[in-house]
């Protein structure tokens, strides 16, 4: 009786060290992953550059993984409706997000309430930018940003600018030029589109718009506006000045763009993923595509990404504080 009670503690004893051995020692979730086809998540409508911009980004990434990478839209409230909604799925790899100064900047400035923080999410890497800048009507009297300046300060309130919306980037990259130049009264007037900033500006209904490249490149081919300065250096705007070079170098606002996805990825597909980003961002033909539809290419690891979009949210609520912006 002992010896069989003995054979089965040996026995009992071996299938759990076999059990730990296959648990300690078995193919980890990245070794496999992915299996099965990855949502990503853009947080606005289908369209516009955001969404080509995962759709060249969601082809890259399904060479990469050998996995079908597919862009889901969930628009609504400048990204936090897809923000909120990232931020509760399933850490696994297979739900990602596009996170972007909207959503995870501007929003979190105004809306302390929304159910996220950045702190949801596990950042994969950062892969362009829109700069930002301050357009006028091309048979505007102005030639440059002091002249701008100058006469905003003599007659204050009278000069109106347009943005996408109370809480956008754009509207934020203004009033930190409005707070930069001595407190300016120029009143901010938001519009649902670029079109409608286009056709008021061109009427004359507005003196000054803030807009992002890809929306102001066609009116300024056509010689239609005048651009008088921009957040960071352009190449394809080799004349026009920085904000920096006209002695405004605090402002140089960008609207950014990256990955993410929610917090707590198993750290070995977290390193698949990075590693899978690095090389989609920095590819020569998907930064050209992504040229071509008015982003700037402008790659930053997860690292990276996360001390600057962090740098960021505390410049935005720095805005809204001072320009009391706020949200109705």
């Amino acid at each position: 009786m002992k010896n069989h009670l003995s054979r089965i503690c040996w026995r009992s004893g071996l299938l759990a060290g076999m059990i730990l051995t296959f648990t300690c020692f078995g193919p980890s979730p990245a070794a496999e992953y992915p299996t099965k086809p990855i949502e990503l998540i853009c947080p606005f409508g289908a369209g516009g550059p955001v969404s080509l911009a995962d759709r060249i980004l969601a082809d890259k990434l399904t060479e990469i993984l050998k996995q079908p990478v597919v862009t889901v839209h969930k628009a609504g409230a400048s990204g936090a409706i897809a923000a909120a909604y990232v931020a509760k799925a399933k850490p696994d790899g297979y739900t990602l997000f596009d996170f972007t100064s909207a959503s995870n900047g501007t929003v979190l400035a105004l809306r302390p309430d929304v159910s996220y923080t950045n702190s949801d999410f596990d950042l994969l890497g950062q892969y362009g930018t829109h700069f930002l800048a301050m357009v006028i009507n091309a048979d505007a009297p102005w030639k440059n940003v002091k002249d701008v300046v100058e006469y905003a300060k003599k007659n204050p309130g009278v000069l109106k600018f347009g943005s996408s919306g109370v809480g956008t980037t754009l509207q934020f990259g203004m009033e930190l030029f409005k707070i930069a130049a001595g407190g300016l009264k120029i009143d901010h007037i938001p519009f649902k589109s670029a079109p409608e900033i286009n056709a008021a500006l061109l009427g004359g209904h507005i003196q000054l718009g803030t807009f992002t490249w890809g929306t102001s490149k066609a009116l300024y081919d056509a010689k239609k506006v005048r651009v008088l300065a921009v957040t960071i250096p352009v190449e394809e705007l080799p004349g026009v000045p920085t904000f920096a070079q006209e002695g405004y170098p605090e402002i140089n606002l960008t609207a950014f763009y990256g990955f993410a996805a929610p917090k707590g990825l198993p750290r070995d597909i977290s390193k698949k993923l990075q590693e899978a980003c690095a090389t989609a961002f920095q590819d020569a033909k998907t930064r050209e595509m992504l040229r071509n539809i008015g982003l700037t290419p402008d790659y930053k690891n997860a690292k990276e990404f996360a001390l600057f979009a962090e740098d960021r949210l505390q410049l935005f609520k720095r805005i809204a504080k001072e320009a009391n912006i706020k949200l109705d």
